[in-house]
């Protein structure tokens, strides 16, 4: 964590506080989180900036002029990672900073400089990744947890090391988390819970269906209730004429099914299967996918019945 690295690197106590800060222009607050730390008897303020902002040196020495201004405090950024041209036009305008793991620049209290420069990865935000819905999914369904260790999450939705730093940077660029490092390990810590960090992601949220097939009842391990069948039994809209079930496009499931074309083959009970682009048993329920999957796989659907009953099931679930 922060309070580690910053005890670690001067070699006494500190502690971390969130406070809200007013009064000041949007552009100074938004996306920003303001924190009061102390570390033996000095105080400032340290403030996170977003992974979308763009700045130069000149700019932030005025906003910190400001910040002082405003709170009587000396003032440090964070960043989540510079390059060695930012590192350096940010000391020479005197602007104080802290950069994890090894880049601190405190002249009220002192300094810690080294080499070494995080490469930042240019991930897309306009639209989630499956990898990056994931890890989202992942989160949100654990929410009672304040942290997630990255190699733990990796572990356990079976990503490779490209893929969960992509899927984490992705996230950060969207503002939905941060991450602090402790020692070896890189915490990823979420900026919303339940329903308030279903509402900041669900403009880059993605259906997860690739494509819709029609074959034989699925009844094998690995097919999940899904879509309209699944929302009739949580609400009164009508069952479908054929149950809706779930599948990874890459198992083993989904490469053994047999395409029926159900318009010349009306004599056999068929299933209509969705080929989902991530695994929907990750998050599955009692046989049912999870209810992010299931709102984002009907989001397309124009039937009124289907919009309203998503909306009433949204507004029951125990988020």
């Amino acid at each position: 964590m922060l309070e580690d690295t910053l005890k670690k690197a001067f070699g006494i106590s500190c502690h971390l506080e969130r406070i809200k800060l007013k009064g000041m222009p949007l552009y100074m607050t938004s996306g920003r989180t303001f924190y009061n730390a102390v570390m033996g008897n000095a105080s400032f303020m340290l403030v996170t900036t977003s992974d979308k902002e763009k700045f130069g040196a000149v700019a932030l020495k005025k906003q910190l002029t400001l910040y002082m201004e405003k709170t009587g405090l000396d003032v440090a950024f964070c960043f989540d990672g510079l390059t060695r041209i930012q590192r350096d036009s940010l000391i020479s305008k005197g602007v104080a900073f802290v950069s994890l793991p090894d880049q601190l620049y405190l002249p009220f209290l002192g300094v810690m400089l080294s080499n070494n420069y995080k490469k930042k990865l240019s991930v897309a935000t306009d639209k989630m990744m499956p990898a990056t819905q994931c890890l989202f999914l992942y989160l949100l369904y654990n929410s009672e947890n304040g942290f997630f260790i990255k190699k733990q999450a990796a572990e356990d939705l079976g990503l490779t090391r490209t893929s969960i730093t992509r899927a984490s940077e992705q996230l950060k660029q969207m503002n939905l988390i941060r991450e602090e490092h402790s020692g070896k390990e890189i915490r990823m810590i979420p900026l919303y819970k339940g329903l308030e960090m279903f509402e900041a992601a669900k403009a880059y949220l993605i259906s997860p269906v690739q494509k819709t097939v029609h074959a034989e009842v699925a009844t094998d391990k690995g097919f999940f209730v899904a879509g309209e069948t699944m929302l009739s039994r949580h609400s009164m809209l009508a069952a479908p004429n054929e149950d809706v079930y779930a599948v990874f496009k890459g198992s083993e499931n989904a490469n053994m099914i047999e395409e029926i074309d159900s318009r010349w083959q009306d004599d056999k009970k068929t299933s209509s299967i969705e080929l989902w682009k991530y695994d929907p048993g990750l998050f599955a329920k009692d046989g049912e996918v999870d209810p992010v999957s299931l709102v984002m796989s009907l989001s397309d659907n124009t039937d009124e019945r289907v919009e309203g009953e998503l909306q009433s099931f949204l507004e029951g679930y125990n988020w």
